[in-house]
C-alpha cells in the first residue's frame, strides 16, 4: 500500500498505474494510517517528513544537508529535519553504504546498531538491447559525465581533465554532458556537448556509446550512475571519495578526488588502450550484473520481515 499525502488517492492511482504500468497495489491517505493496521511503514527516500504509528523503517540515502548545510538558516532547517526526525524516530535505518551509514552515526548521533547497510543495484536487463549513441559530429568518441552539476558532482574538475589530454587524445575526444547543467560559453580546447535532462532511452544509449564514463563526485550516498554505466558496457573512471569505491568495487579506475591531473592521466590511459577499456567493460558488467534491483529489494524486504517478526 502506498500513502499519500493527496486528497483523493484513487486519481493518484490511476495516475501511477498509467505512468509506470503498476498493477495491484492500494493507495491510501497517509492520515489514515492509524486505522489500517499496518505491519511497518517504510520511508523509502531521504528520511522522513511525518511520522506514522506503529514500526517505521527510513531509507537514508546520504546526509549532504549536514556534510554541507546550507548557509541560510530557514533552509538548512528545512534539509536537515527529515534526518533528524528519523533518528528521532525510525526503529531502523537503512543506509546505502557503510560510508553513509558512517555518516549517519557522525552527524545524527545514531546508535549503529539500529542501521542497516543495503547497496543500490540496477536492472540489467534494461541494458540488453540499447544501440549505442554515436560520438558527437567530428569526432571519434566521447567521455560521458552524468548528474546535475552542483559543486560536489565536480564536473570542473573534469572539463580541466579534459583541456590536459594529450593533443591526439583530446582533439578526437569529445566530452557530453548529461543532466541539468548550464552551459558556459568559455572557449575551450576540445568539444562539450550539453545534452540537458534525459530519458531512460537516451541515457542508455549514451552509456552504451561512451568510451568511457567519468564520475568525479567528492561526495555521494552510493554512486549509482557508476553501477548503470557498468551496465551498459561503459568504461569507468571514478574519484575515490566517499561511498564510491563502494558503488564500483574493483571494477572501476579510480583517481583522487578534486586532482584534475590524475583524472586527465586516467583518462588518457582508458582512451589509448583498448586492452585496459576491454578489461574494464568486462569486469563492469560482471559487477552490475551481481549488484541488481532485485537483490536491494530483497535485502530491504528481509530487514522488514525481521522487523514484523519481532513483533
Amino acid at each position: 500500500m502506498l500513502l499519500v499525502p493527496h486528497l483523493f488517492p484513487g486519481l493518484l492511482r490511476t495516475r501511477l498505474t498509467e505512468e509506470v504500468g503498476a498493477e495491484g497495489f492500494s493507495v491510501a491517505r497517509r492520515a489514515s494510517a492509524a486505522r489500517l493496521g499496518l505491519d511497518l511503514v517504510w520511508y523509502p527516500w531521504n528520511g522522513m517528513t511525518w511520522i506514522a504509528p506503529g514500526r517505521r523503517v527510513a531509507t537514508v540515502h546520504d546526509v549532504w544537508p549536514f556534510a554541507s548545510p546550507s548557509a541560510d538558516p530557514r533552509i538548512r532547517r528545512n534539509e536537515q529535519a527529515p534526518f533528524l526526525q528519523t533518528a528521532a524516530n525510525a526503529d531502523r535505518i537503512v543506509a546505502d553504504s557503510a560510508f553513509t551509514k558512517s555518516e549517519i552515526i557522525r552527524l545524527l548521533s545514531v546508535d549503529a546498531g539500529k542501521i542497516d547497510v543495503v547497496h543500490l543495484g540496477v536492472d540489467v536487463d534494461l541494458a540488453s538491447a540499447v544501440a549505442p549513441a554515436s560520438p558527437p559530429p567530428g569526432l571519434k568518441r566521447y567521455a560521458l559525465f552524468v548528474g546535475e552539476a552542483e559543486p560536489r558532482k565536480d564536473l570542473a574538475t573534469l572539463l580541466s581533465a579534459m583541456a590536459q589530454l594529450p593533443d591526439d587524445v583530446r582533439h578526437a575526444t569529445g566530452l557530453v554532458v548529461a543532466g541539468r547543467a548550464t552551459p558556459d560559453a568559455q572557449a575551450r580546447s576540445f568539444s562539450v556537448t550539453y545534452e540537458g535532462e534525459v530519458g531512460d532511452e537516451r541515457l542508455g544509449a549514451l552509456y552504451a556509446g561512451a568510451a568511457a564514463f567519468v564520475f568525479p563526485s567528492t561526495y555521494e550516498g552510493f554512486g549509482l550512475p557508476v553501477l548503470e554505466a557498468m551496465a551498459f558496457g561503459a568504461p569507468v573512471i571514478a574519484s575515490n571519495a566517499a561511498s564510491v569505491p563502494e558503488a564500483g568495487g574493483d571494477a572501476a579506475l579510480y583517481f583522487r578526488a578534486g586532482d584534475s591531473s590524475a583524472l586527465a592521466r586516467a583518462i588518457a590511459e582508458v582512451l589509448s588502450d583498448e586492452r585496459l577499456a576491454a578489461t574494464l567493460r568486462a569486469a563492469g558488467k560482471q559487477r552490475a550484473a551481481h549488484m541488481t534491483s532485485r537483490r536491494t529489494a530483497d535485502q530491504t524486504l528481509e530487514i522488514f520481515q525481521k522487523m514484523i517478526s519481532r513483533g
